[in-house]
């Protein structure tokens, strides 16, 4: 920025001097125009690339709560299957005695499979049950889902739509969107 502020002084300082000096003054000024271009496709570029950072933290995020979502959920269906195996205090560890309980002495349990059920439905991440019984209109979406629902298909529409236009097209449209998305991710 200081090359360009010199150069606004030199044209100053021609402009006061004889009109002889027009062609050096057009000369200073069309540099300085090419100046002020390159450094605004510049800015763009770089806001371009701060925007897509942000895109790209965004779905970073989203797939980190996905992911801490499963496990959330993993860990409740485990604690509703086996409750009296492990110790809370240690997730972990509490989540692999629990599937080495499970592993030895495993059998049915109505109550259990219920509880593990609840618990699918309402995990704060949608899974494919929530969103085809959200489809079929069985339910609706739990606060927490549709706020993880929205930022997830703000994510999968590449941020072409707003939140309030997201739920303008409704909970159907968007379980439709997500479950599409989860098929394709994972294929037939």
């Amino acid at each position: 920025m200081a090359n360009f502020d010199q150069q606004i002084r030199d044209i100053h300082q021609l402009l006061q001097t004889s009109p002889q000096n027009m062609p050096a003054l057009r000369v200073r000024i069309d540099a300085l125009a090419r100046g002020i271009e390159q450094q605004s496709a510049t800015l763009q570029l770089l806001s371009q690339d701060v925007e897509d950072a942000e895109h790209g933290r965004d779905a970073a995020n989203l797939a980190r709560m996905k992911t801490m979502g499963q496990l959330s959920t993993l860990q409740k269906t485990l604690a509703a299957a086996v409750p009296d195996v492990g110790d809370d205090a240690d997730a972990q560890s509490a989540a692999l005695q629990r599937i080495e309980w499970l592993a030895v002495h495993g059998r049915p349990d109505p109550e259990a499979a219920a509880a593990a059920k609840e618990a699918e439905m309402n995990a704060p991440m949608p899974g494919r049950a929530v969103l085809e019984a959200v489809i079929a209109g069985e339910r609706v979406f739990t606060k927490e889902q549709m706020e993880f629902t929205i930022a997830e298909v703000m994510v999968l529409t590449s941020w072409a739509m707003t939140p309030l236009e997201l739920t303008a097209k409704g909970e159907v449209w968007m379980a439709e969107l997500v479950l599409k998305n989860q098929y394709e991710q994972v294929g037939p």
